[in-house]
């Protein structure tokens, strides 16, 4: 993902925002302010074959702490008219093999419980439910909000310290 790359990634991320089921956030952030969270983690794009932007995923650290700097969180949204087309899949895949290569031993998702469908994607690109966090986080609106925790455990980075798959 380029600077040039967010007219249509902020596009597509007001449009999940306008769902009311992906976020807690309640406007699109600058590309400075949301590429500055990310610090150098992935941030990826999915395009057709003429280049329009299909969906984006990313991933933002959970923690400066550096005991969790192999961690990082999932962002992945999908343009709705491209949604249940296999762009989700593609990006979260890519975006694990993007997660491994920068050294990151467990990405992390938070879903609502009523994504099925994003709960069903995390699932078949080997995330594992965790737990839900029961209003964790509270909407613009004011009303609290359960997320369900997923988490990807790298077969390949911080197994020489333990680290095993599914642990």
């Amino acid at each position: 993902m380029s600077p040039g790359d967010w007219p249509a990634v902020a596009r597509i991320y007001a449009a999940g925002i306008a769902g009311g089921n992906a976020t807690f956030e309640s406007e699109v952030p600058s590309w400075e302010r949301w590429s500055a969270a990310r610090g150098r983690l992935p941030c990826m794009v999915a395009r057709d074959g003429g280049g329009t932007i299909l969906g984006w995923a990313a991933l933002t650290p959970v923690s400066p702490r550096e005991c969790y700097r192999g961690v990082g969180a999932v962002s992945i949204y999908v343009d709705p008219a491209h949604q249940r087309r296999g762009v989700g899949r593609a990006l979260l895949e890519g975006l694990a093999i993007a997660a491994e290569a920068a050294g990151l031993w467990t990405v992390e998702a938070g879903i609502f419980p009523e994504n099925l469908a994003s709960i069903a994607l995390h699932e078949s690109c080997g995330f594992r439910l965790v737990g839900v966090r029961s209003r964790v986080g509270v909407m613009p609106d004011g009303s609290w909000r359960d997320v369900a925790l997923f988490e990807r455990r790298s077969e390949v980075v911080g197994v020489d310290r333990g680290l095993h798959a599914g642990a």
